[in-house]
């Protein structure tokens, strides 16, 4: 991938990680960055006072909202209110500490718009998904991650939404996953290919930011895009109760992924050479007589 120019918050982000790996994470060096990362989060919180407005008013409608559905004894907002509270605080937390990242690709300014509002209102799904992964939720969280790259491609997409939209997108499926395989919706073959996936998916953005204090490569986030309908589709088939059917969209969807993830980052003589002999051709003049 070629390097495209950094902001001046992707160069203090790097230059903090790049002491932090250059220090082996010790604890003197995790704790100065701990103290380094909520100063600036401070800073650019203080400097962009209108944007964490915007953030901490959604925080307050989304976790007013989850607490009026669980007061009236809506499902599953009253069993899972718990969760659903802490969850809140943890995304408005999140929210808050990156504020700075409000921002397009190229470093000007934004404030919060409606494609961070679709993406914090799927955000606010997971819960729900953990307690009652239904269709209709499922449906919901499907439809709202297309609208809100449609609306991101529309207003420009900020950092903020290129980097958590993932983030929200994993924690969904893996709610979903585990409320789905409690109530016997889906099978533990499927959910162990898809969580792979997601672990894979954690473990390489993890290690490009605390092993290398490097970006990660955005054509190996993006390679699978297009499998996402297909493993959308199984959740909802899922909470339909269609086990078959949502073990194979699941399951297959997933397998999908790595494959075409793994063949879009291998070099192409590394793909080849991984192709059994009989797969590879044989060489020029291979058992031509002179």
């Amino acid at each position: 991938m070629a390097d495209a120019p950094r902001t001046e918050g992707e160069r203090w982000a790097h230059d903090e990680l790049a002491r932090l790996l250059a220090a082996r994470f010790a604890p003197a060096a995790t704790g100065r960055f701990l103290m380094a990362s909520f100063r600036r989060a401070d800073q650019r919180r203080r400097a962009r006072l209108e944007v964490a407005r915007r953030a901490w008013t959604w925080t307050a409608v989304g976790t007013g909202a989850w607490a009026a559905l669980a007061v009236a004894g809506v499902q599953p907002f009253r069993r899972g209110w718990r969760h659903g509270m802490a969850w809140c605080a943890a995304c408005g937390w999140m929210l808050d500490w990156h504020v700075g990242m409000v921002e397009t690709e190229d470093g000007h300014p934004r404030q919060l718009g409606p494609a961070d509002a679709v993406t914090l209102g799927r955000a606010w799904l997971v819960p729900v998904a953990l307690h009652s992964p239904t269709p209709a939720v499922c449906a919901a969280a499907a439809v709202s991650d297309v609208v809100d790259g449609m609306l991101a491609r529309r207003a420009e997409p900020t950092r903020l939404g290129r980097d958590l939209e993932g983030l929200v997108d994993a924690a969904f499926a893996a709610a979903a996953l585990r409320g789905a395989l409690r109530e016997g919706l889906v099978g533990r073959a499927a959910v162990g290919c898809e969580l792979a996936r997601l672990g894979a998916g954690l473990g390489y953005a993890l290690y490009e930011y605390f092993g290398r204090a490097e970006r990660p490569d955005p054509g190996f986030i993006r390679a699978a895009r297009g499998t996402t309908v297909v493993r959308a589709g199984g959740l909802v088939a899922a909470g339909a109760g269609r086990r078959r059917l949502a073990d194979a969209l699941v399951g297959g969807g997933s397998l999908a992924s790595i494959a075409i993830t793994a063949r879009a980052v291998l070099p192409p003589t590394a793909a080849r050479t991984s192709l059994p002999p009989a797969a590879r051709g044989r060489p020029r003049g291979c058992g031509r007589r002179p």
